[in-house]
Parts: structure tokens; C-alpha cells; sequence
């Protein structure tokens, strides 16, 4: 009998302890902005107000050296996965893939068997794990969020859509398709999606059983990706602020950077692309629909703003807010895609509902985007926008933030979006490559640089590689060496101090063969390790989303299109037959 009453009470010590120690782990909610530039948040000197981030950003650790990949599904294989986005089987985008590559190792375009998410490894230790969103990594019984480590689910699965209503945004995406927990779904009536991401976040807390377990929230904005929109009054304090144009916010942002110390005090910076159009030559509706899809943007991130600012209010009412560590950031640079230059494409956006009112700017069925010049401004001080390797499409805002964090802290230290998991991990206790039955994890944690800002995240002899699109980087210590793709880019491979020449401006690359040499090796060695396939000649991103779009333009209107010269030859045959008989 005494034997037993031992054995119960070491039982309940045991229990209290495991007890103890679930209530002592943090809380994990992961932001994820669409397609938001590095000085985008008011915080990192952009022009939209967003509070809320920003109080995250003062109450933790700002990183203006943090980079992803140019475009967004990559970004966010790497993000969930902590794992080089060739292994997890989204190497590229769907959509920007020629045909004849989908069933290449590591190009299947969704989420593979090789990784787990850090959702499935967070619920291995007793979380609670929810994502509202984007998702775009998969939508089949095998890839969405159910499915990797997701309690809960309200996801968007395509590329991106309108922020109102379920419909696409390109022609070859012209339906949206929203999942809950894993089922198709229909969306409200009042639907805007920074405001239901939120509210289906705080319905999951709600309709919770286990409300003591700690939790993971994954939410992943649609802001600002296109089709830009944001209810009225957050776009109205925007509608002066850009009139100026893109070459000065440029520059504006560049002497801010500067100012800020995000790059050095004698940096320089690269000039517009010749092929560019000129703000001076534009005519003034022109100018006035560029400022005015530039105030939506500005207005789209402030209400994304104000609704996380509803998300933390509730964590405070509920005593959640303590207990709980906030990452933000992005998946890659500005979208320069040129979305309204193109006659194909505005006929497609007006047939299917889209306007460009200014008087109704922002609102249902607006179709804003930045086009390539804004969204070249929006990179500075560096250069390329998403689509790109140059700093301007891969280096974005990340904040961590909460228990156990520093605040007030900000460095420039290089990291990398794989990094997140592995700080994850270590924050909650979980050893981040104990997963031995699945592709490893690439990134490191941020944790010790966090703690102590005199250890680098990686070390000089510790390079990163990247490669999406053909587009791609290698970075070791202060170098980098990269290759972008066409239309903007030339497919050369070029060597900059980032340290000194954060703009890549002078390529060093012949000043230093030997190091040259060096980064190139590494940057071969990377790509057969993961699986890098080059595109075919000619490849480009954005063409290849382009041509698909046309396509699809052109074989719904088949019928049309083949009518008009069918009906010239029957006009042309019916006057020939006419004039016979009056003959």
C-alpha cells in the first residue's frame, strides 16, 4: 500500500510538472504580409501608420537584414518548413512554371512528404495550431492545413484573389477557392480579408475545449498583394502623399534608410531601368491613377494594421498577450507586375467585374496594383522588386517580439526566412533537428543572436544559397553573389559588398576573382544538393504568368475571336453571291 501511494504521488508530481511547464511554454503567432518591401511598415520608415506593428517592433527585435525568396509560395514552404524550398517540393510558383517540369524532384508546386510543418511539430508538444489566409502551398486532402499539423483552417489555396468576394485576380486564376478545415467553403456577405483572417482567428480561440493548451496562429494576410484594395477611410489620408511620384519616394526612402541606419551613410544607389516610364512625361489622369493605387496600398497595410490591433487586444482581454512571442514579415519585395499596362488584361479585369474608379478607390471590385515603377521606389534603397534576387525582391521587414525577447533592440545581421522555424522551436524547447525521417532543416536559429547581439547568425565560412525561377543568389559574410533573370535582368552573374554596396551598384566581381571563385563554388554545390533545374532559354517569370493568362484570354474567347473572320467570309461570300444573281 505504501509502495503504491509512492508510486501516485511521484504520478502527480510527474503530471503538475508536465503541467508546469506546458503552461510556462509561449504562445507563437506568425504574421505574414503579401509582397511588403523592407521600409514598408511605419517602423522601418514607410509612409502608411501601423501602430500596432510598430509597438511590436519597439517592444522587440527589428531585423533589416533578413531575406526570402522573390516570390511567395517558396517563401512560404520555407517559412512553415524551415527547409530549402527545393525540398519541400515548391521550387517555383505554379503559375510561373513552363509545362513539362511539374513532375521534376522538387517542382511539383505544393507541399511534399519530405518535411514537416512546424504546426505538426508544435502539436507533437500539446499546441493548439490554427492558420487563416493565404495558403498556397496545396489544396488537396494531402496539402491543405488539415493535413499538416492545422487544428483549424480558414485558407485561401490559390495565389491570391479578391479581397471582397471569391474570385481570381489573372485570367488563368479567374475562380478563388476558400477552404474550412479542409472543406470548400463559401465567404460572408461583408467579407474583407485582413478583417475575417482576424475574426476567424479569434473563432477558433473561442470555440477552443483545450483553452489551456499554448497556441500557434499562422496568419497570412493578402495585403498587399494584387488586386490592392482597403475600405474607403483608410485609403482617404493617403490620396496626397505619393502625387510626387516614384523617382521622388525613391529617393525619399533611400535618405530615410540612410537616416535610420539600415545602410551606410555613403552608400549609393542604383538609377531607375531605362526601360521605365518617365513621371514627367505622364499625362495627369495617368499620374492620378498611380498616386491613387499607391494610397490604397498605404491604406490596405494600415487596415491590416488596425485589425492585428484587434487581434492583440483580444490576447490582452483573454491574459493571453504575455505569454506570447509575435514574428512579422513578409514573403518577398514589392510586386512590380504590370497588371493594367497590358489591353488583354484590362478587358479581362472590366468583363470580370473589376473598375478603376477614383471615386471608388479601394472598394469592391477596384483593381489596384503598383505597376513596375512604384513598386521599384517601394524596393529602395535597394534594387529589383519580387520576381528578382536583387536585394529590392528579397530582403523584407521582420519583428520578433514578446516574452522573453529584448526590446528596443534592432540589428543587420544577415538571416534568412528558413531561420524562422528553428527560432521557433528553440523558443518553445523542442529540439529543431530531431526530425531525422524527413529532409533537414536549412535555416538556424535567431535565438542566440537575439539574446546577444555580438553572436552572428551565421558565421563568415557559413554561406546562403537561393534559387527561384532562375533568379538566383549565394551569401557569405559581407558577399553576394547573383544572377537575375530577364526581363530586367540579363541572366550574368555579378559579386557585391553588401556591407558597403547594399544597392548593388558596383560589381566586384573581376576586382576579386579568387573570392568570386569562391561564392560560385559554394553557389554550385547548393544547387545539387537541393535539386536546381534551369528553366529553358527565354524563361521568364513573369512572361511565363503572362503567356498563361493570354492563353487562357484567348481560348474562352475562341468563339469570338475565330466569329470575326468567319463572318468577313460570309459577309465577303454573301456579297459575292448577291451581286452574281443581280448580275
Amino acid at each position: 500500500m505504501r509502495v503504491q501511494t509512492i508510486l501516485i504521488g511521484l504520478f502527480i508530481c510527474l503530471r503538475l510538472q508536465v503541467w508546469s511547464q506546458e503552461a510556462t511554454k509561449p504562445n507563437i503567432v506568425l504574421i505574414l504580409v503579401d509582397d511588403s518591401g523592407l521600409m514598408d511598415f511605419g517602423s522601418f520608415g514607410g509612409e502608411a501608420r501601423t501602430p500596432n506593428i510598430d509597438q511590436l517592433a519597439g517592444q522587440g527585435m527589428m531585423f533589416t537584414n533578413f531575406h526570402t525568396s522573390p516570390v511567395c509560395s517558396p517563401s512560404r514552404a520555407m517559412l512553415v518548413t524551415g527547409t530549402d524550398s527545393h525540398l519541400t517540393g515548391v521550387a517555383n510558383l505554379p503559375e510561373m512554371l513552363p509545362s513539362g517540369y511539374e513532375n521534376e524532384p522538387g517542382y511539383g508546386g505544393v507541399l511534399n512528404n519530405r518535411v514537416q510543418t512546424v504546426a505538426t511539430r508544435l502539436k507533437e508538444i500539446g499546441y493548439n495550431t490554427y492558420v487563416t489566409g493565404k495558403w498556397h502551398l496545396g489544396h488537396d486532402e494531402n496539402t491543405l492545413p488539415p493535413a499538416r499539423g492545422f487544428d483549424r483552417s480558414f485558407i485561401l489555396g490559390a495565389s491570391g484573389a479578391d479581397n471582397y468576394e471569391a474570385k481570381g485576380y489573372l485570367p488563368m486564376k479567374a475562380t478563388a477557392q476558400w477552404y474550412a478545415d479542409g472543406k470548400k467553403t463559401d465567404l460572408p456577405d461583408d467579407f474583407y480579408s485582413s478583417k475575417d483572417y482576424i475574426e476567424q482567428t479569434i473563432s477558433f480561440h473561442e470555440s477552443e475545449q483545450n483553452k489551456a493548451a499554448p497556441f500557434f496562429s499562422f496568419i497570412s494576410f493578402q495585403a498587399i498583394h494584387a488586386p490592392i484594395q482597403a475600405p474607403k477611410r483608410f485609403v482617404e489620408p493617403y490620396l496626397e502623399v505619393y502625387k510626387e511620384g516614384w523617382d521622388v519616394l525613391r529617393q525619399k526612402r533611400f535618405k530615410k534608410a540612410k537616416a535610420m541606419g539600415i545602410i551606410p551613410a555613403n552608400a549609393a544607389m542604383n538609377a531607375m531601368f531605362p526601360q521605365f516610364k518617365k513621371w514627367e512625361q505622364l499625362t495627369q489622369k495617368e499620374k492620378d491613377g498611380y498616386t491613387t493605387d499607391m494610397a490604397v496600398t498605404a491604406g490596405m497595410l494600415e487596415a491590416m494594421d488596425f485589425y492585428i490591433g484587434q487581434y492583440i487586444q483580444y490576447l490582452k482581454e483573454k491574459g493571453l498577450y504575455d505569454n506570447t512571442v509575435f514574428v512579422v514579415t513578409s514573403d518577398n519585395g514589392p510586386d512590380g507586375g504590370d497588371f493594367k499596362g497590358n489591353m488583354l488584361m484590362r478587358k479581362w479585369q472590366e468583363k470580370n467585374g473589376y473598375h478603376y474608379d477614383k471615386e471608388r478607390a479601394g472598394e469592391k471590385g477596384y483593381f489596384g496594383a503598383l505597376g513596375p515603377e512604384f513598386a521599384f521606389a517601394l524596393a529602395s534603397p535597394f534594387s529589383f522588386f519580387k520576381y528578382y534576387t536583387g536585394e529590392g525582391g528579397v530582403r523584407t521587414p521582420l519583428i520578433i517580439s514578446g516574452k522573453n525577447i529584448p526590446s528596443g533592440q534592432e540589428t543587420n545581421a544577415f538571416c534568412f526566412i528558413t531561420d524562422i522555424v528553428p527560432t521557433v522551436l528553440e523558443l518553445v524547447g523542442k529540439e529543431p533537428r530531431s526530425n531525422k525521417l524527413y529532409a533537414p532543416i536549412t535555416g538556424k536559429s535567431l535565438l542566440p543572436h537575439i539574446q546577444d547581439s555580438d553572436i552572428p547568425v551565421y558565421n563568415e565560412n557559413e554561406g546562403v544559397g537561393l534559387e527561384v525561377a532562375n533568379s538566383s543568389a549565394y551569401y557569405l559574410g559581407d558577399f553576394k553573389i547573383v544572377k537575375n533573370n530577364i526581363p530586367l535582368g540579363d541572366n550574368k552573374w555579378y559579386m557585391y559588398n553588401l556591407k558597403t554596396d547594399p544597392g548593388e551598384t558596383k560589381d566586384i566581381s573581376k576586382a576579386f576573382p579568387e573570392k568570386f571563385k569562391e561564392l560560385m563554388n559554394a553557389y554550385d554545390k547548393y544547387a545539387k544538393s537541393v535539386g536546381v533545374i534551369e528553366m529553358e532559354e527565354g524563361y521568364s517569370a513573369e512572361g511565363e504568368v503572362g503567356r498563361k493568362s493570354a492563353i487562357k484570354i484567348l481560348k474562352n474567347n475562341a468563339i469570338y475571336i475565330l466569329g470575326i473572320p468567319i463572318l468577313i467570309i460570309g459577309l465577303f461570300w454573301f456579297w459575292r453571291k448577291r451581286r452574281k444573281i443581280n448580275s
